[in-house]
């Protein structure tokens, strides 16, 4: 059984808009990821630091007891002696372990530049990638695009059914597949933006009841409780003998 035709556009006006996601963040994570780990180095010369300069402060310490305790000259002299050692070892091993300013920022930048060569890198491999997609038939992008969606590889996927539905080629399916890929990740907001594409360029395909019961989900999941019982009575209604009308009635129990 189909939807009746003057209960669709109705149901139509109940689903909102599109949410994109910004790719701005991972570039953020990969600069942070970098400076967390010189400043990681940093923490590790400065721990190394602090117990050289511990070692340091107990030979001065041993000195000066030696002095309370009124030993020989010669025995002071050894004592001195010592610790003169000690702190030119101390001083070489600052010298080898201390970053200076100018050499910090030069790390920094450094890391900065390898990043930037590695974004542009990136960039440019998708922009091939992406140019590959735009020459292939839509076809064969809708195939593709079907298959992976079957392997859970959404991302992909979308990318296909994106183009397939701007060259026009079986455009509701493909909104309904972007619909399902939402779904599935857990972005309701833009799954109910696809559904509702998808439902107004046809509105008898074999996928409907589908259609209406993940979008009845993705408004409860949203907090539409009121709209989300709308489309499962819906769902119940019209597809009485399918699977999708049991789920409904079990969610429509639990609002």
């Amino acid at each position: 059984m189909h939807i009746k035709r003057s209960l669709l556009p109705a149901l139509l006006v109940l689903l909102s808009g599109l949410v994109h996601a910004d790719d701005l963040a991972i570039q953020n994570r990969n600069n942070i990821i970098a400076l967390q780990r010189v400043v990681m180095e940093q923490n590790e010369r400065i721990d190394g630091l602090t117990s050289l300069i511990e070692g340091l402060s107990a030979s001065v310490a041993e000195l000066k007891m030696a002095k309370r305790k009124g030993i020989s000259s010669a025995e002071e002299n050894n004592i001195t002696l010592k610790l003169i050692r000690d702190l030119g070892k101390m001083i070489d091993e600052i010298n080898r372990s201390y970053v200076s300013k100018t050499e910090l920022k030069r790390i920094l930048d450094g890391e900065k530049a390898a990043l930037s060569k590695e974004k542009k890198k990136s960039v440019k491999k998708q922009q091939r990638a992406e140019n590959e997609l735009e020459r292939t038939a839509p076809a064969k992008l809708y195939s593709e695009g079907v298959r992976l969606f079957v392997k859970k590889r959404y991302e992909e996927a979308a990318k296909r059914f994106i183009l397939t539905s701007s060259k026009g080629y079986k455009p509701a399916a493909s909104n309904y597949y972007l619909g399902e890929i939402a779904y599935y990740t857990r972005k309701y907001q833009d799954a109910i933006f696809y559904y509702k594409k998808s439902a107004s360029l046809y509105d008898r395909a074999s996928y409907m009841d589908v259609l209406l019961l993940h979008t009845a989900v993705s408004l409860d999941k949203t907090g539409e409780k009121e709209q989300a019982k709308v489309f499962y009575n819906n769902v119940i209604d019209n597809y009485p003998d399918k699977k999708s009308s049991a789920i409904a009635k079990e969610k429509l129990k639990r609002i």
